[in-house]
């Protein structure tokens, strides 16, 4: 097998940053690409590249050229038949397995949630070093520890959404390094996870000294201060945690004590990124999930919000257009939701992709590109507050944190009393309708833990075709999904129907 440095192959990954084109075609260092001491020579030049990495992270989990999409008709929170970005073959009835040869149409998306990430990783681990080779931020160094948090905090959350996707990926930053790597230099998406929650830890750490991370950095409309950044980490690091397992046995296994530590001491406001007119920030694939005449949102849902409501389209002809709802059961269904009887899919692609709604809380954001779209809700880390407690004997605070949360204040549903099945259906009804096109994958990963993707569904993706004939790997290369294949391990073997 053809071994080649991961750091060289993850420059070529980190095509955005590093300005190469060629993405795995050549693997050695172009002589035209600038040095590290060339691009991390100064301060400013630290400042300035610690200032663009979140924003490659947010690129790389929420354009339309990557997998947010496919996510969201995997686990029946978004249905659309059209094909775009697998968004058809993830969710035809009964499942079928992810196509990972190099020339599938869609082979693109998985590589590009890949590359975007080590795009992050990878500038950040540079500036590290250099850091760590006597560059200094500010006078002094005053601003050093600001950009070491920042690189610290990108590290965790790409990692993270590594080992959330994938069922593995490699571990490299400023001191780790893979020599003579092979595809069997990949490590698994625990190893993956515990990485990541270990460079949150250190961001977390170092945000105890005082600094302000630049709103234009986060893409928020005020800055952050230290304190406010440490919010940030923390409850990213229990989204980790919470949505890290591939099904009921692993979910059972989470350290629940470990994620209310991290929740606990998370958000207490919505973090919201500012969209500004498809210049640099923009939620693409949340916009098309729920543009007319793509996304509609899916029955399962619709159901949540109004039991009367089917929560399956049959798969026929003559299955009636279900009424709208008048006396829902939940009072975002009027708010955030839209009737609409227009269906716009193909007959011929499943009936099932039927919808008699479509979601429009963010309507006014998205006609012209700006303003604030939520990454991560308080809402959000409340219920990762309640859901900790929940699997912690704690049966009454997590319903208090519930019911004083969006069920009730947004939703004007009923208080959920402190009983374990009632409190899993509450927390999974608000990842569904609360946080729907908010972060990368929610309701997927939800249902994953839940053992409720449909059977057949991939638990996790292997690593993108592209980037295993990199490595020389001959093909067929190994995949993940498909009926025949459900284990329960890498594919859903159950499901909610």
């Amino acid at each position: 097998m053809k071994k080649f440095s991961i750091i060289t192959i993850a420059l070529v990954f980190a095509t955005a940053f590093m300005g190469c084109e060629k993405l795995g075609e050549d693997l050695e260092r172009d002589p035209n690409r600038p040095t590290r001491s060339e691009v991390y020579g100064s301060g400013e030049d630290l400042r300035s590249n610690a200032g663009n990495l979140f924003n490659t992270w947010y690129t790389g989990t929420h354009s339309f050229s990557s997998v947010y999409m496919m996510l969201a008709t995997a686990s029946d929170n978004v249905t659309c038949s059209w094909g775009n970005q697998a968004m058809r073959d993830m969710s035809w009835e009964p499942r079928n397995a992810w196509n990972n040869a190099p020339n599938y149409t869609y082979q693109a998306i998985t590589k590009y949630l890949f590359d975007k990430m080590y795009a992050t990783i990878v500038p950040a681990s540079d500036i590290l070093y250099a850091l760590n080779n006597g560059v200094e931020v500010g006078v002094g160094g005053a601003d050093n520890n600001l950009v070491k948090a920042v690189c610290r905090f990108n590290q965790g959350i790409s990692y993270g959404a590594l080992a959330l996707f994938f069922d593995k990926a490699f571990i490299v930053d400023e001191v780790k390094s893979i020599p003579g790597a092979t595809v069997d230099s990949s490590v698994s998406y625990e190893a993956v996870a515990e990485a990541a929650l270990g460079y949150l830890d250190e961001a977390i750490a170092l945000s105890s000294s005082s600094f302000t991370v630049p709103a234009a950095w986060l893409g928020t409309t005020t800055d952050y201060s230290n304190v406010e950044f440490a919010k940030l980490c923390n409850s990213f690091a229990a989204r980790i945690m919470s949505y890290m397992p591939r099904n009921k046995t692993e979910h059972a296994a989470v350290n629940w004590a470990k994620v209310k530590t991290y929740a606990d001491a998370g958000l207490t406001s919505d973090f919201v990124i500012n969209m500004d007119g498809y210049v640099k920030w923009y939620a693409e694939a949340a916009d098309y999930l729920c543009y007319p005449g793509w996304g509609k949102v899916d029955m399962y849902v619709v159901n949540l919000l109004d039991d009367t409501q089917p929560a399956h389209w049959t798969d026929n002809s003559s299955f009636p257009t279900p009424p709208e709802s008048t006396n829902p059961d939940d009072a975002r269904m009027e708010t955030d939701f839209e009737y609409s009887s227009l269906n716009w899919f193909q007959a011929t692609r499943g009936y099932y992709h039927f919808s008699n709604y479509r979601y429009k809380r963010y309507d006014d954001q998205f006609a012209l590109g700006v303003g604030p779209i939520p990454e991560f809700m308080k809402a959000e880390n409340d219920i990762l507050k309640a859901e900790a407690r929940a699997y912690t004997s704690d049966l009454s605070g997590a319903a208090t944190i519930i019911n004083a949360g969006t069920r009730v204040t947004r939703g004007n549903m009923t208080a959920v009393p402190a009983v374990l099945t009632d409190i899993e259906k509450a927390i999974h009804h608000e990842r569904h309708v609360e946080m729907y096109l908010t972060g990368m994958g929610i309701p997927f990963f939800e249902m994953r833990k839940k053992n409720l993707l449909q059977k057949g569904t991939p638990l996790h993706w292997p690593l993108p075709g592209k980037t295993l004939e990199t490595f020389a790997v001959k093909q067929p290369f190994y995949t993940f999904g498909g009926v025949a294949n459900a284990d329960g391990i890498n594919t859903s073997n159950v499901g909610w129907r």
